[in-house]
């Protein structure tokens, strides 16, 4: 892959790509980004170009042995490591260290890429500061993480920083309908319920119980508007929300629902809304809904995910954010 085919994030695919064009790439390197944004591809396309037998302007050249092994995912001087469970371990972190500070295999650098770098312990990130602080020739580290605040500050004051933002909407759809063959529609929805995470959208794409999914947090978000009874909203709710993950998610796309109704009660261009399909009716519960109350509701959403987030029990959450914003 090239830097120039990276959805979003522009700015930090274009330095870089500088820094393999200049031919001064440094040693050690921290993406962050939410889940999804494309850190694991900036970060592969990154370690091609580093070991490229003759990178294009900072491009990797996809011609060469280097690029193509690379492509294929079995080049040997490409190491990737990512948790097990809930965390990487240091008996993983201590093999590779010993890989960073050996020759390179099959070129001029190791590269070491670990995802979800801020599962690592203080233990394991200490081992790594080391060849942070003094690396060997060959050694390049990329540490792929969500938030940066939990790595070690000694290692994120040694490396180069990249923050990956979400992409636009429309390029996620074009994406999505050239990547994974999507029809128009579904790559609208998907993109929309995306955030700007290409990965994300992909996994949507493929996930056969998101439509009803969603169709089912607008009917539950439209019920608490209604004021159905609590009865009648636990039965439209049914297992949508049995358990922590699960319900954050459901939460998430009601609230989308809810933004939607705000959006197009102050007039906003539909390019903004998020359930374009759903236009229709958008507008008429705009007509028989306060601005006031779908402010409220979108206030006790954010106040039920934080109480799941420090783990309240999943069901009285519900009921007390039903309760309260009726």
């Amino acid at each position: 892959m090239r830097f120039s085919e990276i959805i979003g994030n522009r700015d930090g695919a274009e330095r870089l790509r500088n820094q393999i064009r200049i031919g001064r790439p440094f040693h050690a390197y921290i993406f962050e980004g939410p889940g999804g944004v494309g850190k694991r591809k900036l970060a592969f396309t990154f370690a091609q170009a580093l070991l490229c037998r003759d990178p294009q302007e900072g491009e990797p050249c996809e011609k060469c042995n280097a690029c193509k092994k690379a492509a294929g995912g079995n080049h040997a001087d490409i190491h990737y490591i990512a948790p097990e469970g809930i965390s990487i371990k240091d008996e993983v972190v201590e093999e590779v260290q010993e890989i960073l500070y050996s020759k390179p295999f099959d070129g001029n650098k190791n590269i070491l890429i670990i995802d979800k770098a801020d599962t690592m312990t203080t233990k394991a990130q200490n081992r790594l500061l080391k060849i942070v602080e003094e690396p060997g020739e060959s050694a390049v580290i990329i540490f792929l993480t969500e938030k940066i605040s939990k790595m070690l500050p000694t290692i994120v004051s040694r490396s180069i920083a990249v923050k990956l933002k979400p992409a636009d909407r429309k390029e996620i759809k074009e994406f999505l309908i050239r990547e994974t063959g999507a029809d128009e529609a579904s790559a609208e929805i998907a993109a929309s319920y995306s955030y700007g995470r290409p990965g994300k959208g992909v996994k949507l794409l493929r996930d056969e119980e998101f439509k009803s999914r969603r169709e089912k947090s607008i009917e539950c978000a439209c019920g608490i508007l209604e004021k159905k009874t609590l009865a009648e909203f636990q039965q439209l709710l049914g297992d949508s929300a049995s358990d922590r993950e699960s319900a954050l998610e459901f939460l998430e796309m009601m609230s989308f629902w809810y933004r939607d109704l705000m959006l197009v009660s102050q007039g906003m261009d539909e390019q903004y809304i998020m359930n374009r399909d759903y236009m229709d009716r958008l507008e008429v519960f705009c007509k028989k809904t306060s601005l006031k109350k779908i402010c409220r509701a979108l206030e006790k959403l954010e106040e039920a995910k934080y109480d799941i987030i420090v783990h309240v029990n999943v069901n009285f959450v519900l009921t007390n954010m039903y309760l309260e914003i009726n």
